[in-house]
């Protein structure tokens, strides 16, 4: 009686202690779930009811001061890479300018404590607009194709090709001769002797290694051209700061804006820290965020890098440039016009109104005539900060 009243007793506190478990396990959950919460919502309730005055800068020079230093001259270098049966992608230096590294410059400005940069799309990717859209490179691909023997290794498909690359010429240009190369080739002596015999097996010799060479070279099986894939990568991205010399900071591309309309994109250094030059990001909480409300005939002002290094480099180092004018037009909910002047290297730049507000990002012009250049409005970057 005693033993059973003692294992009932037992039974009833393994059972408590079970359910014990269970409810502190819930609460964890529970509480996990909250605080994971809290750090989503807090912030963005505290951050809307608590949101910094905006400070209007009263004048061209005074935005060019606050902001000079958060913008930044971007350098994008990138090449075509080529992978084969599916081979690590893989770089070729060879005398042939499809190939060969090519070199964009453009403009972007900081808008985070940890190193991110607004600029456009086409700074980050820019083969996508360089390249045409149809573009499959199929005539590398034949020329690859035409002088990769199959069994080669993977390992060696980088210098198999570099140092063949030329083969593809020669064997294009097989029987392509001129008549008078061709006479001059059948009247010229094979050998200096005197008898006709002798010539004659000196022929036969020549032809037939001739044949033999062909009939080797005709076994030989070929890399398949649905083995051959080539896509533009980049090779470097980074960023020159206002005032440096020559000093460049590594950068990789953190975000990208869904499709071809929305022009604009995010880099970050490498260091995910901002540098101690840069004293005022741009930011975003303080930018325009509704686009109706930028009106023709206001001020735009843009701060950034027209024609690149042909144009930021002094004998002081690097320094940004400030350009003033009006919108023209409306905005369209993706981009406004204005008669800023802006050109090639400038892509990316900040466009404030009077007040310093961000307004948009440079994104494009008309090379025919200055006056007639285009920004995606800044909600879309903010959009793509979030």
């Amino acid at each position: 009686m005693l033993g059973n009243q003692t294992s009932e007793e037992k039974n009833n506190e393994n059972t408590l202690q079970t359910n014990n478990k269970a409810r502190n396990k819930k609460i964890a959950l529970i509480i996990g779930i909250l605080f994971a919460l809290g750090l989503i919502i807090i912030p963005r309730v505290w951050a809307k009811f608590n949101k910094k005055e905006v400070v209007c800068l009263n004048n061209q020079t005074q935005i060019y001061e606050k902001y000079k230093d958060a913008v930044v001259l971007v350098k994008h270098t990138y090449a075509l890479q080529i992978s084969i049966k599916g081979s690590e992608p893989f770089q070729i230096a060879v005398d042939d300018s499809s190939l060969g590294e090519k070199t964009i410059s453009g403009t972007g400005f900081f808008v985070s404590e940890d190193g991110k940069i607004v600029t456009n799309h086409h700074v980050a990717e820019p083969w996508k607009y360089t390249e045409s859209k149809d573009e499959d490179f199929s005539d590398l691909k034949d020329h690859i194709a035409s002088i990769l023997p199959d069994s080669i290794d993977k390992k060696d498909y980088k210098t198999y090709l570099e140092s063949h690359w030329n083969d593809y010429y020669n064997e294009e240009g097989e029987g392509d001769y001129s008549e008078e190369e061709a006479i001059a080739e059948n009247n010229a002596p094979v050998a200096n002797v005197d008898s006709s015999s002798v010539n004659s097996e000196v022929n036969d010799l020549i032809t037939d290694n001739k044949t033999e060479e062909k009939a080797i070279t005709s076994q030989i099986t070929y890399t398949n051209l649905e083995d051959i894939e080539i896509l533009p990568k980049t090779v470097e991205i980074s960023v020159a700061l206002h005032g440096s010399k020559d000093d460049w900071l590594q950068c990789k591309v953190f975000k990208i804006a869904d499709g071809d309309e929305v022009d604009v994109a995010v880099l970050q250094l490498t260091s995910e820290s901002l540098p101690a030059s840069v004293s005022d990001i741009v930011d975003l909480d303080d930018a325009v965020k509704d686009d109706s409300s930028i009106k023709p005939g206001t001020n735009a002002i843009l701060i950034g890098y027209p024609m690149g290094l042909q144009l930021a480099n002094t004998r002081r180092g690097i320094k940004v440039q400030v350009y003033e004018g009006q919108i023209n037009k409306e905005s369209d909910g993706v981009s406004v016009q204005y008669n800023v002047t802006s050109t090639h290297g400038a892509s990316g730049s900040p466009v404030f109104n009077e007040c310093g507000q961000l307004i948009a990002i440079n994104y494009a012009g008309y090379d025919e005539a200055q006056g007639y250049n285009f920004g995606i409005v800044a909600k879309h970057a903010m959009s793509l900060m979030e």
